[in-house]
């Protein structure tokens, strides 16, 4: 009983000494408090070097956009050749565009040299007019609309209404560099379009050789009316001039006999096949 206790305290005493031994060790003062160490900073890159040699780019300027712009913009698509049937159809129209405002010109205008070119205008177109369509009813070519012929009807309606609005010298001097213009389209218009594109011999040889020289004689009286009547449109208005007024001197043609106002008929133009 002795024994028992004597080992039982050894072993006590034993106990206390290793647990005296395990005294965990002093903590560090920073880490009782709680305080969280500062975080390591990160090491600092120098940035690349720039290289100065290499220049900015530059934006485009204006007139190079401008122009690079326009290279770019698509040109009008050519106009398409006008067929046999269309030159027909052309051709009415001009005739009848000078024929409405001749016939116009007739009953208003004041200057009798005026009257006589216009009651020669009305005639010849009125001839060419009747002698195309025979010619086209003969090449069995029948007449086709296109936008140069419905051109041509606006464009006879919006001159005639102008002259309508005119009264004495204006009205005459109006016309007549209405006759100037005509005239001038129409040339211009059978030698860059009608007579490049017609393909019916018989029709390119009427045109060639009896229509265009009508039309430019047409145009050289109306350019020597225009310079006699002058800007005012009233020097020999309704008169003979002192010296006559001769056709050979103002380039106008009565086309008819009795032309008025001193102007001499000449003998007819032989086949004056004439749009303008």
């Amino acid at each position: 009983m002795v024994a028992s206790r004597n080992v039982l305290v050894v072993s006590l005493g034993l106990a206390l000494g290793v647990g005296c031994s395990n005294q965990p060790p002093a903590s560090d003062p920073s880490s009782a408090s709680g305080a969280t160490p500062p975080p390591t900073q990160p090491a600092v890159t120098p940035p690349p070097p720039v290289d100065t040699a290499t220049p900015p780019a530059t934006q485009p300027s204006a007139d190079a956009q401008t122009e690079a712009t326009t290279s770019t913009t698509p040109s009008a698509p050519p106009e398409a050749p006008l067929t046999d049937e269309q030159i027909v159809a052309v051709l009415d129209a001009a005739n009848k565009k000078e024929i409405d405002e001749a016939t116009l010109a007739q009953t208003k205008a004041k200057n009798k040299d005026v009257k006589a070119y216009a009651r020669m205008i009305a005639q010849h177109h009125t001839q060419a007019k009747a002698k195309q369509a025979q010619l086209a009813k003969k090449l069995g070519i029948t007449a086709a609309e296109s936008d140069k012929s419905k051109q041509l009807t606006d464009e006879t309606q919006q001159a005639v209404d102008q002259l309508k609005a005119l009264q004495g010298a204006d009205f005459d001097q109006q016309f007549v560099a209405t006759m100037v213009k005509d005239h001038q389209t129409t040339l211009d218009l059978l030698d860059r379009r009608i007579l490049q594109d017609a393909k019916n011999a018989d029709l390119k040889a009427m045109i060639e050789k009896d229509l265009r020289p009508t039309i430019e004689k047409h145009l050289k009286d109306a350019e020597a009316l225009a310079q006699k009547l002058g800007p005012a449109g009233t020097t020999g208005a309704g008169t003979t001039s002192a010296t006559g007024t001769q056709a050979g001197q103002t380039g106008v043609t009565a086309g008819s006999p009795g032309g008025q106002g001193g102007v001499q008929p000449p003998a007819a133009t032989p086949g004056a096949g004439t749009m303008k």
